[in-house]
């Protein structure tokens, strides 16, 4: 049985590989058909592109002329503007002059509020740690940061917050994020 179904197998192996051979001469004696020519029909062009265009003849002093006036209404509208920018100016420096040295250092001082009114203060908690030495460090830390702060004993740990005042806190908390690698906002 077993030799039967080797011989079976084996006779079909030589039957494909004779055939595949014959294929390949088959392939190799017909000749390629050649291939019909490529036609590329021609496009019709749109009515304004076939009809020739037809300018009008101008004298190009005319048109160097225009170029020169648009040239020069630009050169003018731009001194204009300077000026106009030159006189706010001076009206603005006329006024500061006016006033007197009392009335500008009030000015001063009120926008010095206002800028104080705007920022807030907030506390940020920096850390907390279990020995108070490494709460210490970083509050001097901190504190050559520029920022003054204080260390609070709650819930077993040494808290360290210190104030800030800004108008952005984002910012003012990234830079402590930056610094310290945490920092929450208390109040």
């Amino acid at each position: 049985m077993k030799k039967e179904r080797l011989v079976i197998l084996l006779g079909t192996l030589l039957a494909l590989i004779f055939f595949s051979i014959g294929l390949n001469q088959w392939l190799k004696q017909k000749t390629p058909a050649e291939l019909p020519p490529v036609v590329v029909e021609p496009k019709p062009k749109p009515a304004e592109e076939a009809q020739p265009k037809v300018e009008e003849a101008k004298p190009p002093v005319q048109e160097e002329q225009k170029v020169e006036t648009k040239k020069e209404d630009l050169i003018a509208k731009k001194i204009e503007e300077e000026k106009k920018k030159e006189s706010k100016k001076q009206m603005e420096d006329e006024k500061k002059q006016k006033q007197s040295p009392v009335e500008q250092t009030n000015n001063l001082k009120a926008q010095k509020v206002q800028v104080e009114k705007e920022k807030k203060e907030h506390v940020i908690q920096i850390g907390a740690f279990i020995y108070k030495e490494n709460a210490e460090k970083a509050l001097s830390k901190a504190e050559n940061m520029g920022y003054s702060g204080e260390i609070v004993s709650e819930d077993k740990f040494y808290k360290v917050r210190v104030k800030v005042r800004t108008d952005n806190i984002r910012a003012g908390l990234n830079k402590l994020k930056s610094a310290f690698g945490n920092a929450i906002i208390i109040r």
